[in-house]
Parts: structure tokens; sequence; C-alpha cells
């Protein structure tokens, strides 16, 4: 945007922070699997097509009286939420990990695998990092993509409550990396990983299940 100062040097400069970052938790993870190499995973993202997608939500419509009883989905992203609001469906992502920075409303809520719906607390100068499918895909499930949603929760409402009256900003702004595999690189389980034949066999390029995957939800 024209009134915005060093807009892309700054949005550049956050982005590749974000995806060294996840870069580095990706060496970490082929270190604590027992991979040949450090690289094994980090290497597939060189030149993937990481996408950094600030969005932001204007919360100072959000109440915490007349609680419903049901969550509701916004029919437009201008349209200020209220409480309940869904602000991101529920849904994985289908890269290979997602780098969040720290925001500054709660709402982003994860489902654990007994069915738990868990608020994580990012602290400051932390990043919180989810896997995605890809990494599903080359642990052959070992790791399995988070499912996670953000809802205008009693908690996001007194936040922005809490907001209003310090006479400071009501948005909810978050700014998640999607790091990528590279398109031509094959989402093959890797070793230890690759010992099911069948699942070595069916791999697919990494551009070809992202294709797969917007095509399956329309986007």
């Amino acid at each position: 945007p024209e009134n915005m100062i060093k807009w892309e040097e700054t949005m550049d400069a956050w982005g590749n922070a974000m995806v060294a970052a996840a870069k580095t938790v990706a060496e970490m993870a082929a270190i604590g699997f027992g991979m040949p190499d450090k690289r094994s995973i980090s290497e597939l993202m060189d030149y993937g097509p990481h996408l950094l997608a600030p969005t932001g939500s204007d919360l100072s419509d959000v109440e915490e009286t007349n609680i419903p009883t049901e969550t509701t989905l916004r029919s437009s992203p201008f349209e200020k939420p209220k409480l309940g609001t869904i602000l991101a469906s529920f849904l994985f992502d289908l890269n290979v990990l997602t780098v969040h920075g720290r925001s500054r409303f709660p709402g982003l809520t994860f489902l654990t695998l007994d069915g738990c719906a868990l608020s994580p607390v990012v602290p400051p100068g932390c990043l919180l990092v989810q896997a995605g499918k890809q990494l599903e895909l080359l642990t052959d499930r070992h790791v399995l993509a988070g499912f996670h949603e953000v809802v205008a929760t009693e908690k996001v409402a007194k936040a922005a409550r809490e907001a209003k009256r310090a006479e400071k900003s009501t948005w909810r702004v978050s700014s998640p990396c999607f790091a990528h595999v590279a398109s031509d690189n094959f989402l093959t389980p890797l070793p230890p990983f690759d010992t099911n034949q069948e699942t070595v066999a069916a791999a697919v390029k990494a551009g070809d299940q992202v294709r797969a995957e917007l095509q399956a939800i329309a986007l």
C-alpha cells in the first residue's frame, strides 16, 4: 500500500525470519527423529512457495453478553465479528510447517486427538509452530497435521473490552507464515519412516498435493 512506509521491506524481513524459524524447527525435528541428516526435511523446503498471510479482524463489536448457543461463520471478511463468530473455520494446514507470531488477542484453538479444545498461550518473544499435511506425509503419519480454528470466544471479548478501556486498537492481527516443501519435490516418507512400501510408492509431488487440497476445498 502506498501509505505504508517500508511495507515491502518490513514484510519481506518478517517473512524471511519466519521461514528461517520453520527450517530451524525442521532441522531439530530431523535430529529428534533420527534422520540421516539434519537437513533431511529442511532441504526439501528450499525454494518452496512459502506464504506470509497476515489477517485482521476488528473486535470492537465483540461483547461478553448474550452468549450464543452456537458459533456462526462470518458472511464477509469485512463483517465485524460478534461473540461466537468463527474468524477462521476448523481446518488443517496443507503445507509442511506453519509459524505463528504472537497475536494481540486470543482466539486460536487447537483440537487434540482425544477431542479436547486447547487455547495456546504464546509468551512474548516466542513463536508457535504447528505441523501441516506435508509433514504428515513425510513422516508416514507419525506426525499429524493439527486441526485448529479461530473463534471470538469470551476471552477474546474480555481482551477487546480491556483494549477499548485502555484506548488501544481492537484489531486482532495474525501473521502466520506457511512454509512449504518445494513443488517439484516428492512427499515420500523419509527414513526412519519409509518402511511401508505402499506409502512410498504412492508419494506425490508437493505441487500436486497442494493443487489437490485447494481443489478439494474449492479455493
